[in-house]
């Protein structure tokens, strides 16, 4: 469903929109013998009597659990796996194994190493695009298209609609200006877009690289969104893992 937010344009005036996932067609899809089409079911994989900390523990040592392995079939539980899920509630447990009715939310932190590098009490990040919020500034900050790709992971995009015919010719003439640009505009939130784009509480951060097209009558503003920023490997690093 599409939502409304405000957005700003050159000439600082503001107003509401709707943005919405396009819709991509459908490339393929599955069907069965006779042609019907398949459906997707949850199955029991394995229970807590299979784990690999619970095999460990009775057996006593993953050289043990080798040799089990090859004798028999202990990690699978025949009266269990392969049985239809139906409703399904997620509860978190603990190292032991039993269930934490109240849990504290930690907030960690790994390096490039996979080593933690701190660890604190979680605080809800606010969304910084909606409806109630501020308007979206217009940045003018342009940049070249190839530059945006070839620096930036594109992983989601946005189409801004107008609501009525006033917002149609707003966001005609921003998409106008970019196409005669033949550039991105760079989006953020805040009074200078300087920060993330946060469209849910506790939701991803994005970068915004807002493009505009015209053709006759029509327009198309599409907001690319990208949470990676791709960057050079050091001299002398082939990638390859030590």
């Amino acid at each position: 469903m599409p939502r409304l937010i405000s957005i700003m344009d050159a000439k600082k005036r503001d107003a509401q929109i709707e943005v919405d996932s396009p819709r991509s067609r459908e490339a393929h899809r599955y069907v069965g013998p006779d042609g019907e089409p398949v459906t997707h079911q949850r199955l029991v994989k394995g229970t807590e009597r299979t784990t690999y900390g619970a095999l460990l523990e009775e057996a006593g040592s993953p050289e043990a659990i080798s040799k089990a392995l090859i004798e028999g079939d202990p990690e699978i539980d025949l009266t269990q796996v392969g049985r239809r899920l139906g409703y399904t509630s997620r509860v978190y447990l603990g190292p032991a194994g039993n269930v934490l009715y109240v849990a504290r939310i930690l907030k960690v932190v790994y390096g490039p190493d996979g080593q933690e590098t701190s660890r604190e009490d979680f605080v809800d990040v606010e969304a910084t695009v909606g409806e109630e919020l501020p308007p979206l500034p217009y940045t003018g900050r342009l940049m070249p298209v190839d530059t945006v790709i070839r620096r930036f992971a594109l992983v989601r995009k946005l189409q801004l609609r107008h609501v009525n015919g006033l917002t149609f010719d707003f966001l005609y003439e921003i998409a106008k200006s970019l196409q005669d640009a033949g550039k991105l505009m760079l989006v953020g939130a805040g009074s200078k877009g300087a920060t993330p784009l946060i469209f849910q509480t506790n939701g991803t951060p994005f970068r915004g690289f807002l493009e505009g097209r015209v053709e006759g009558d029509s327009y198309k503003l599409v907001l690319h969104l990208s949470n990676l920023e791709i960057k050079a490997l050091p001299e002398g690093d082939d990638g390859e893992a030590g």
